[in-house]
């Protein structure tokens, strides 16, 4: 038999459980049918992953819809429901061979704490359980066994920043693929326990740079298929978050029993470890400001990212930038729809009286000034550069850029990640030319502006930062360092019967 076509899709959005801004329809990027599929082949990303890997083996890939937000407070139900709807009338008509799909794995919604093991268990029921099912998610998804058990294969990223997104969308169409082929019978097996990673999350350093290293080591010298580590979103205040190791043998579970628990084990051991130390910002804007610098200092703004679901709008770093290291050329971004409004009304070149930012984020008041307005619009599209994201298209929605003395401030009514230069390139903000350049991101922005500058995390104020047992948790408690607590680890098993053509 000679399979021909794959049933894909994605909705991927990181939820944030204490930023009180729901995520409406309106913060979505929304394709359909073709137009999903011609925005994604060829990026970087999960589902540009599945699709490429998909077309190269002859596969025909059908992509009904994706639905892409950038994170921030829990999504409206509303936005999952028609999105799953789509999918489940798609799963209906049939005409496809196997499921492959690309989630992010941490959203959640006024309704569903886990909507990713939702939409997976609601197509398992339509395609029966001989059809594969798999997934390729962020390693900061939050794993369930209800997840697990309706999905075939589940793989995530295995780096932090992370570069491997189209890797991650290929494996999980490689593993349909063999599925189909006979070759893949998968045994997975999963260890979940209570506790948070906080801060020291970089793959590329200790301690987790040598547990993927050892889970490396054991696909490579086994008949294991894959193991991923899934370090969960650090601000969902949901039943059962943690930790998940997943690891996948090929017919046998001995071999991922034992791997599973060894990662595990190894993870919590490493638990304080996990624990990291960031500079403050004095010490990065000191650091911009040495007379001999020639490229600008990035910097990652912990404690309000918007890629981990922060509202975007802290003054903080603005803050500090015009109070105590006012020389210093900058570019900052900050959402507040209210100062885009304000402008609009303006002409290029005219001074703006504006109050910015601080609405959310209230630990450092708004910034009230007289802004020179330096270019406005209703959108503008930017196409990161990478290797993060590269290729992908942003809409950057409403935008203002603004000026107060040295710093140019990029206003966005919708929350931006800026993890890419080409967000300010963009908006008409060159980064070569600033001493500092801001980011709402706190791993990732360190792979994108590597070229350009030096890049450094600060251990800024705000809803994001890594700071557990300063935020409102109730559901997700008792989880580790917050309680001190024994190793709990709770282990599941999964097997599928292999597909007899």
């Amino acid at each position: 038999m000679r399979y021909k076509t794959i049933l894909s899709g994605s909705i991927y959005q990181e939820s944030h459980s204490f930023n009180p801004i729901p995520t409406g329809r309106d913060q979505f990027q929304i394709a359909f049918g073709e137009d999903a599929l011609n925005a994604f082949r060829g990026t970087r990303s999960t589902l540009g992953g599945v699709i490429d890997t998909a077309e190269a083996a002859g596969f025909e890939v059908m992509v009904p819809a994706s639905f892409r937000a950038s994170p921030s407070g829990i999504v409206d139900d509303s936005v999952y429901l028609e999105f799953k709807a789509v999918m489940i009338e798609s799963a209906r008509r049939g005409g496809f061979d196997a499921i492959v799909l690309a989630l992010h794995g941490a959203m959640v919604t006024t309704a569903h704490s886990d909507p990713e093991g939702d939409l997976i268990r609601c197509l398992r029921d339509i395609v029966g359980p001989s059809m594969p099912i798999t997934a390729g998610l962020d390693l900061h998804a939050h794993v369930t066994p209800f997840t697990l058990a309706a999905c075939d294969f589940i793989t995530g990223y295995k780096t932090n920043p992370h570069a491997d997104m189209a890797e991650t969308g290929q494996l999980a169409m490689q593993a349909a693929q063999a599925m189909l082929a006979g070759k893949f019978e998968p045994v997975c097996v999963s260890v979940h326990f209570p506790m948070l990673t906080l801060g020291q999350d970089r793959t590329d350093e200790a301690p987790l740079a040598g547990l993927h290293a050892r889970a490396r080591e054991l696909v490579e010298n086994s008949s294991l298929y894959d193991i991923s580590i899934f370090n969960v979103q650090q601000f969902l205040d949901i039943a059962n978050m943690g930790q998940t190791v997943v690891a996948y043998g090929n017919g046998n579970i001995d071999e991922p029993l034992a791997a599973a628990s060894e990662i595990a084990d190894a993870l919590w051991k490493a638990r304080d470890a996990l624990v990291g130390a960031l500079p403050d910002i004095r010490t990065c804007l000191a650091r911009a400001s040495e007379p001999d610098r020639t490229r600008p200092v990035v910097i990652g703004d912990q404690g309000d990212r918007v890629a981990a679901g922060g509202p975007g709008d802290s003054t903080f770093v603005l803050t500090t930038l015009l109070t105590d290291f006012p020389a210093l050329a900058a570019a900052v971004p900050i959402r507040d729809k209210a100062s885009v409004d304000r402008c609009r009304d303006a002409e290029v070149g005219d001074f703006v009286d504006l109050v910015i930012g601080g609405r959310y984020s209230t630990e450092t008041p708004p910034v009230h000034a007289a802004c020179r307005l330096l270019a406005k619009g209703e959108n503008i599209e930017a196409v990161m550069r990478g290797p993060a994201h590269g290729g992908m298209a942003v809409q950057t929605g409403p935008y203002a850029v603004v000026q107060i003395g040295r710093v140019s401030i990029a206003l966005t009514e919708l929350p931006l990640t800026y993890l890419d230069p080409n967000f300010y390139e963009a908006m008409g903000i060159r980064t070569a030319d600033q001493r500092v350049v801001v980011a709402r991101s706190g791993y990732h922005f360190s792979l994108n502006y590597a070229d350009i500058g030096d890049c450094m995390t600060c251990d800024t104020i705000g809803m994001t930062a890594y700071r557990p047992a300063e935020q409102p948790f109730t559901v997700a408690r008792p989880f580790y360092p917050v309680d001190r607590m024994a190793y709990q680890p709770v282990t599941a098993v999964r097997k599928r019967l292999l597909l007899r053509s």
